[in-house]
């Protein structure tokens, strides 16, 4: 039986129970995605990391004519996500310095200001205050438009053409063809401005890439605008979704967030399970196989396409113990939220500190923080990456029921 991917159940605080079933018992299962495309899903955490890591399961081969596709929206050739070795050897290169774990880190104590800010935006609205919209937007949207070097004026315009560009839903099938025809048309428009403005000394990441070089060799026009188009939309889309979601699923359980309260420095072990126990998005990382291969007694064929559930790997018993337990000081927790292999997160150290310092800034400003609805009742956006569409809050009563 073909399985349609997201599941029925999709889009809530808990993960279907379909994932669990077909780890035990079909870890990998026939399905078909909202784009119309049959392919295989592997469940399991070793199977994940096998298909994100080995060279037979290609990320070149989703951008080439008949590809499968997991989405919408149509994945962009020339970037970091759509190439393979030795390909993606060489952007990966040209760009890591600019991400470097000691460069990004020194962004911390400005992104611990700025939530500190928004936690007294968030103070100023009392009771009822939405988290999502005072918080989880504004701290990754400024972030990264300083980041990149973008107009924080355009915020509005860019916010919703990321929106679009990650959307579920078929009925917005052309307007998220639109969102994202407009998005590169912008970041082209910014790529030739500061092409053009090489002999000024660089002010942000974006400058940086332009001017990026070893041995000669440099980055295209084209693959820079790959990069700013994937940098804006994941740099703050996929922030401001788990923004949201670490803080709710800690106050659907109040004494996670009262012991976070009592112990902050747990923060950051706090911030790693929570990756790993929330959903990045409801379907998975796609791969195309690039020859005839065998898993689990399965037949994949070359050309057929094999998602990676990270989400379900992140709760796998075999690689966790309780895996569908939160515990906020959990160790040794090597979660996959960030992916595995050549494709991992470029900007994970960046993530982590957004959600790190806009956690610690809310638990100091808000001890007795509670939801202002039952968790079961709170909206879900229909989008690849999962986010929550509203987050209300009580700032020191008592937590809602539910």
């Amino acid at each position: 039986m073909v399985l349609q991917i997201p599941f029925e159940d999709a889009f809530r605080f808990d993960p279907s129970p379909t994932f669990a079933e077909l780890r035990e018992n079909e870890p990998v299962a026939r399905v078909r995605t909202l784009a119309g495309a049959e392919v295989w899903l592997v469940t399991r955490y070793d199977d994940v990391k096998l298909v994100l890591a080995d060279p037979r399961f290609s990320r070149a081969a989703v951008v080439k004519q008949g590809a499968p596709r997991v989405a919408l929206a149509k994945p962009m050739p020339n970037s970091l996500t759509t190439t393979d070795p030795p390909e993606h050897t060489r952007l990966r290169r040209l760009v890591v310095p600019t991400f470097a774990h000691r460069k990004i880190e020194r962004t911390r104590p400005w992104v611990a200001e700025l939530s500190a800010q928004l936690a007294e935006d968030v103070a100023r609205a009392g009771d009822g205050a939405d988290i999502r919209q005072l918080v989880a937007l504004p701290l990754p949207i400024q972030v990264i438009c300083q980041l990149l070097g973008v107009p924080y004026a355009d915020r509005a315009q860019f916010r919703e053409w990321t929106e679009l560009g990650y959307s579920m839903k078929m009925a917005e099938k052309d307007l998220v063809e639109d969102a994202m025809t407009n998005l590169t048309a912008y970041i082209e428009d910014l790529v030739t401005k500061k092409l053009a403005n090489t002999d000024q000394p660089a002010e942000d990441l974006l400058d940086e890439l332009v001017r990026a070089r070893e041995e000669g060799d440099r980055l295209s026009q084209e693959e820079l605008i790959a990069f700013g188009v994937n940098l804006l939309v994941a740099g703050h889309e996929t922030s401001a979704n788990q923004i949201s979601s670490c803080v709710a699923t800690l106050l659907r359980w109040p004494e996670n967030w009262a012991r976070l309260v009592e112990e902050p420095e747990l923060v950051p072990t706090a911030i790693e399970e929570l990756l790993r126990f929330n959903r990045f998005s409801e379907v998975g990382q796609l791969r195309v196989a690039v020859e005839d291969l065998e898993l689990h007694g399965v037949q994949i064929k070359a050309g057929e396409g094999v998602m990676a559930a990270l989400n379900s790997a992140n709760r796998d018993p075999r690689a966790y113990n309780a895996p569908d337990e939160l515990r906020v000081d959990r160790q040794d927790n090597k979660h996959m939220s960030f992916g595995f292999g050549p494709h991992f997160c470029l900007g994970a150290q960046l993530a982590r500190i957004e959600l790190q310092e806009s956690l610690l800034a809310l638990v100091r400003r808000f001890p007795r923080m509670s939801l202002a609805k039952p968790a079961e009742e709170l909206e879900w956006r229909r989008v690849l990456v999962s986010g929550l569409a509203e987050l209300p809050v009580n700032l020191g009563g008592p937590p809602a029921a539910g």
